[in-house]
C-alpha cells in the first residue's frame, strides 16, 4: 500500500495541476522570506531545507488540542503522544528527537523570537497559546550553526503580531472525550502601539482511561515603535495545569481486551504531573541606518513540575527549574554592482537550574525522600555567518559557530562540553523557475540534564553518557510556477554518540539512557502545494531509512537495524476547497509507515491512514462555525509508542472516530 501511494504522489500534483490549470486565473504564490535562518533570505533561494506555513492565510480549523495539528503537510516531521498530555507531545525531525520519553529532545524550539528549548535541550509546548500561531518556519536537519545545542532541526513559532486592529474574539472547540477548549483574545490598538490579550481554559476526561487532564493559559503580547529605527515587544505567559494523568503504555495483548483501559500500575500509583509555568521576554531592534541593524533578546523562565510515576522508589518528582538567556546580533549589509551581502556576528547566552527531588510513591503517598540535587548547565554560543546573493543567481552561504556548555551539581565540579559547528551552502536559480542547492552543516546535542540525573549506578550525574554529534549533507531542487511550488530534496546524516533510552525491570516506567554508537539517516523528502481557482492542494512525502551502523547490545550486532521510534515513510495530502464565498471544505489525510519499538527490531508496529475532515461555514463578518471528524475510518491506531519500554509495554491506543464543533466570534 505505502508503495503504491508514494508512487502516486510523485505524479498526482503534476496531474492535478494539467487538469485545473485552464480554470485558473493567474494565481500567484507568495514570493516567501525566511527569518528563521539568522540572515532573511527567499524561501526559494535558501540553501537549505525550510517549510513555511501561513496560519492567518490557511486557517486550521482542527480541534487545535496539540500543535500536532499545525505541522501537517510539512515532510520530515513526525509527531506523538498528543493525547498524552501528561507525557507532552513529542516531535521527531529526520529521526532526531525521537528517543524523548516525554516532552521534545534534539530539536530547537522558537517563540516569537524567544527560545523555548531549555540550555540543556529539553522543550515543552503545554504553554503555546495554539490559537494565535500565525506562522511557522521549520529547518529540517542539523543547525547548530544558528542555535547551538540540541538543533536537529528548528521550529519557529511566531504568534500575532503584525496588521492588527481593536477587535474582540471569543473561540470555542467541544468534542469527544468531553473536550473543550474555551478562548478569548483582545486585540488594542493606541499610536505605534498594540497589546494583544489571549486566555485558554481546556479540559479533556481523554480517550482512555485515567487520562483526563486540565490546562488554563494567559499570554499577553505589547508591541511599540519607539520611533522609525526602534521597535520593542514584550510578552508574558503564565500556564497552569493542576493535573495531566497518565493511563501509561500497555502490552498488545492488553490492547487487544481493551484499548481505552490504562495501565493498572499507573492507576494504582496515581502517575499524573502537575504544572505551573511562567516565561517573560523582551526583544529590541535597532536600526542603525538603512544597511545595518541591531538585535537583542533577553528571556527568563520558571517552571514548578510535581510528577508522580508508577513505581515506588523515586517515583514521586518536584522539579523547581529556573532559567534564563539572553542574546544580540549585529547585521550589516554590502551592495555592489553584481551582488549583495550580508554578515551578521552574535552571542547568545543562556543559565540553567533544576532543583530535583525524588521521594518513593507509596500508592500515590509521598513517602522518604530517595534524591536531592541541583544541576545546572550554562551555555554561551558565539557566531558568525556570511550570505552572498549574485546577480547572476547564485547564492552562497557560510558560518561558524563555537558553543561551551557546562554541566554540573551542587555536589560536582561542573564538566565542559565545547563543539565548533561549521556550516557552508549554494544555491543557484538556474531561471525565474528552478533552483538548485546543496548544503553541508553540523550539530551536537548533549544529553539533558533530566537524562543525565537518570542514573543507574546511583546519585549523581551519569558522566558515562556523553554528547552526540552529526554531520548532515543534502541536495534540493525547487521549482515555482505561477501556482505550482514543489520541491524535491535528498540527504546524508551521520551521528556519533546517538543516546537512545531503555528501561530496567526494577524501575518500569522510567526511562534510562546510553549511547548506542553510530547511525546513519538517509531518505528523500517532497513537498508541493498547487493553487487553483476553487482551492489549494498540499502534499508532502518522506521516505526515510534511519540505521544502526556501528552498535553491539548484549553481544549482538545491530548494525543494519532500524533506530526504534522513526517511520519509515510519511505522506501527507491536505485538500481545502472553497465550496462558496462563505464555506470550505478542509479533507486531511495522513500515512505513517511502519516503524519498530525496539532497538533489536523485533516488535514491528504497523502503518495506518488516518482521514480528517472538517467544513466550516461564515455567519457574520469575521466569524465562522466549524465541523469537524477525525479518524473518519475508525482506524486503529497508537498515539505513541514506548521505546524500549520493559516488557513490551509499548502502545498508547490513539482514539477512534471522534467528532469536533468549534465557532469564532470577533467583533
Amino acid at each position: 500500500m505505502l508503495g503504491y501511494t508514494s508512487r502516486l504522489f510523485l505524479i498526482l500534483p503534476f496531474f492535478v495541476y494539467s487538469n485545473f490549470q485552464d480554470s485558473i486565473q493567474k494565481i500567484e504564490l507568495d514570493d516567501v522570506i525566511v527569518k528563521s535562518t539568522r540572515i532573511e533570505v527567499r524561501k526559494k533561494q535558501a540553501p537549505l531545507s525550510v517549510s513555511v506555513k501561513n496560519l492567518l492565510k490557511n486557517k486550521n480549523y482542527s480541534s487545535k488540542s496539540s500543535f500536532s495539528d499545525f505541522t501537517n503537510s510539512i515532510p520530515g516531521i513526525y509527531t506523538s503522544s498528543s493525547n498524552n498530555f501528561s507525557q507532552d507531545l513529542r516531535i521527531s525531525i529526520r529521526g532526531f528527537g525521537a528517543r524523548s520519553a516525554f516532552g521534545i529532545r534534539g530539536v530547537k524550539i522558537i517563540v516569537d523570537g524567544i527560545p523555548e528549548t531549555t540550555p540543556d535541550g529539553q522543550s515543552q509546548l503545554d504553554n503555546l497559546p495554539l490559537s494565535l500561531i500565525s506562522n511557522i518556519e521549520v529547518i529540517r536537519g542539523p543547525s547548530s550553526i544558528l542555535y547551538g545545542n540540541s538543533s536537529g532541526g528548528v521550529i519557529n513559532i511566531n504568534t500575532l503580531s503584525t496588521n492588527l486592529l481593536p477587535y474582540f474574539k471569543t473561540s470555542a472547540v467541544f468534542g469527544a472525550y468531553q473536550y473543550q477548549s474555551i478562548q478569548r483574545t483582545r486585540v488594542f490598538d493606541w499610536n505605534n502601539s498594540s497589546l494583544v490579550v489571549h486566555y485558554d481554559k481546556r479540559k479533556s476526561n481523554g480517550y482512555r482511561d485515567f487520562s483526563g487532564y486540565k490546562s488554563n493559559i494567559l499570554n499577553l503580547k505589547y508591541l511599540r515603535d519607539l520611533n522609525e529605527k526602534n521597535k520593542i515587544v514584550w510578552q508574558l505567559n503564565y500556564t497552569d495545569s493542576p493535573y495531566a494523568k497518565d493511563a501509561g503504555g500497555l502490552k498488545l495483548s492488553e490492547v487487544e481486551d481493551d484499548r481505552r483501559q490504562s495501565r493498572k500500575n499507573n492507576f494504582d500509583y496515581d502517575t499524573y504531573e502537575k504544572v505551573k509555568h511562567l516565561k517573560t521576554g523582551f526583544s529590541w531592534k535597532h536600526f542603525n541606518d538603512d544597511n545595518s541593524s541591531i538585535e537583542s533578546y533577553f528571556f527568563y523562565q520558571k517552571r514548578d513540575f510535581n510528577s508522580k510515576l508508577p513505581f515506588n522508589y523515586g517515583g514521586i518528582i518536584f522539579l523547581e527549574r529556573d532559567y534564563y538567556g539572553l542574546g544580540t546580533k549585529y547585521s550589516k549589509q554590502f551592495f555592489s554592482d553584481n551582488k549583495f551581502r550580508t554578515i551578521t556576528l552574535g552571542i547568545d547566552h543562556s543559565n540553567q537550574q533544576d532543583d530535583r527531588k525524588r521521594f518513593k510513591n507509596n500508592l500515590g503517598e509521598k513517602g522518604e525522600i530517595t534524591f536531592d540535587q541541583i544541576e545546572k548547565f550554562k551555555s554561551t554560543g558565539v557566531y558568525f555567518i556570511n550570505q552572498t546573493e549574485y546577480n547572476s543567481g547564485l547564492l552562497f552561504r557560510y558560518g561558524i559557530r563555537y558553543d561551551e556548555n557546562r554541566i554540573g551539581t551542587d555536589s560536582e565540579a561542573f564538566i565542559s562540553l565545547n563543539k565548533f559547528n561549521p556550516s557552508i551552502g549554494v544555491s543557484y536559480s538556474i531561471n525565474d523557475s528552478n533552483n538548485i542547492y546543496f548544503s553541508t552543516g553540523t550539530s551536537f546535542e548533549t544529553p539533558t540534564l533530566n537524562e543525565l540525573s537518570n542514573n543507574p549506578n546511583g546519585n549523581g550525574l551519569n558522566k558515562s553518557l556523553d554528547p552526540s554529534s552529526s554531520v548532515n549533507y543534502e541536495f534540493g531542487w525547487r521549482k515555482n510556477t505561477p501556482n505550482l511550488a514543489f520541491d524535491v530534496i535528498v540527504y546524508l546524516i551521520n551521528t556519533d554518540n546517538e543516546i537512545l533510552p531503555y528501561e530496567l525491570e526494577q524501575f518500569p516506567g522510567k526511562n534510562f539512557y546510553r549511547n548506542v554508537g553510530s547511525t546513519r539517516r538517509y531518505g528523500i523528502e517532497l513537498s508541493s502545494q498547487l493553487l487553483f481557482s476553487k482551492g489549494r492542494l498540499n502534499l508532502s512525502y518522506t521516505n526515510a531509512k534511519n540505521t544502526f551502523n556501528d552498535f553491539v547490545l548484549d553481544g549482538k550486532n545491530l548494525k543494519g537495524l532500524s533506530l526504534p521510534g522513526i517511520p519509515d515513510q510519511i505522506l501527507d495530502i491536505e485538500l481545502i476547497l472553497n465550496l462558496s464565498n462563505r464555506s470550505d471544505l478542509l479533507i486531511n489525510n495522513r500515512l505513517i509507515g511502519e516503524l519498530f519499538a525496539d532497538n533489536l527490531n523485533e516488535t514491528e508496529v504497523s502503518s495506518y491512514n488516518q482521514l480528517n475532515i472538517t467544513y466550516s461555514k461564515q455567519i457574520f463578518n469575521n466569524s465562522e462555525i466549524y465541523l469537524g471528524v477525525n479518524n473518519l475510518f475508525d482506524v486503529n491506531y497508537f498515539d505513541n509508542i514506548r521505546i524500549n519500554a520493559f516488557g513490551k509495554r509499548y502502545y498508547e491506543p490513539a482514539p477512534k472516530r471522534n467528532f469536533h464543533f468549534g465557532f469564532n466570534f470577533s467583533f
